[in-house]
């Protein structure tokens, strides 16, 4: 089978290596979709030769071992199997797992009625877990979110599911209309949000960050109020940030990670995102997605800066190993 491996910083390649084989109590999965997260963009540009990238997979049951009961061949997968299996990611064309394993070879079936490329787990649960940790337990409580991408619009939605009055924040002008599209109630630039509160604005009790950058962050900071909450979504890759200590003790304001692996977490995040998705109730559904073929693994990552505007989600497609890239 094809497996996609670095051979350098931003410079992967496509080898042969052995196809798994299906033993008792595992499923053989053939990936077809993995998605391309920037939580790896760094790692991929500074690669060493050898590693490997893909957390969040999704795939078809090509078999199934002996005493697995639940799943059948041709069952549409996803689960949290990709970066953890041994020798690195899940950037190749099958994958055997254990389906009852912890913490990250948990697979669920994935509803019919919903578009599979909108169905990739791993990032979903990542959305959920966070959004549970973020203080809104008033209807109409404001939240400031900070990055409006994939990630932040997903956020978004959630937010205002739980009734929150959302504000969003982000540089670029088709993000911040994305922003509005998944319920947000109001929209800045980061220019107009430094105006504001040069203003004498206080700023908000509840902002969540998702955009990635130093700059993102210190903004984040900036508009959180006094004894507010600023929940941190973005920051588990990549170089080292500098970080306002002085301003978040003088504030007082709680700093609290929202993207831990906690595996109970992620697997109620999962079967509710497919329960919500499937009944209609989380309508983040035909989210605008690049789908590139194996070759173009290098390009579907080069291309995650420059991506605003244009499409909100990447992914290689596992079962087509050149052509062009398309939205869907």
């Amino acid at each position: 089978m094809k497996r996609i491996v670095s051979v350098g910083p931003g410079k992967s390649r496509i080898e042969e290596v052995a196809t798994p084989v299906c033993g008792e109590g595992e499923i053989l999965i053939r990936n077809k979709y993995v998605g391309v997260c920037m939580s790896e963009h760094y790692a991929w540009s500074h690669a060493a030769a050898g590693e490997a990238f893909g957390h969040e997979p999704l795939g078809i049951v090509a078999e199934v071992g002996k005493g697995v009961e639940g799943f059948a061949v041709g069952d549409v997968v996803s689960g949290f199997w990709g970066s953890q299996l041994p020798g690195g990611g899940g950037m190749l064309e099958y994958v055997v797992v254990r389906p009852n394993s912890k913490p990250f070879s948990h697979l669920w079936k994935l509803p019919a009625n919903v578009r599979e490329v909108d169905c990739i787990l791993e990032p979903l649960a990542c959305m959920m877990s966070a959004v549970s940790k973020v203080k809104c337990s008033m209807p109409g409580t404001t939240v400031c979110v900070v990055g409006a991408g994939y990630m932040g619009c997903g956020a978004i939605s959630l937010l205002k599911l739980r009734g929150a009055y959302v504000v969003a924040v982000d540089p670029n002008p088709a993000s911040r209309e994305n922003a509005r599209k998944y319920g947000a109630a109001e929209v800045y630039s980061p220019e107009e949000m430094r105006a504001k509160l040069e203003s004498g604005f206080a700023g908000y009790e509840t902002v969540m960050e998702w955009a990635e950058s130093s700059e993102s962050l210190d903004l984040a900071v900036n508009l959180t109020r006094e004894c507010g909450q600023l929940c941190v979504g973005a920051y588990h890759t990549g170089e080292k940030r500098l970080v306002d200590m002085q301003q978040l003790n003088v504030k007082a304001i709680e700093c609290l990670s929202v993207h831990p692996r906690e595996w109970e977490l992620s697997r109620i995040g999962a079967e509710n995102a497919l329960r919500m998705l499937a009944d209609g109730r989380w309508d983040y559904q035909n989210i605008p997605t690049k789908i590139y073929p194996m070759s173009k693994f290098d390009q579907a990552q080069a291309e995650l800066e420059t991506k605003f505007g244009k499409y909100m989600k990447a992914v290689i497609d596992m079962t087509v190993l050149d052509g062009e890239p398309y939205i869907v």
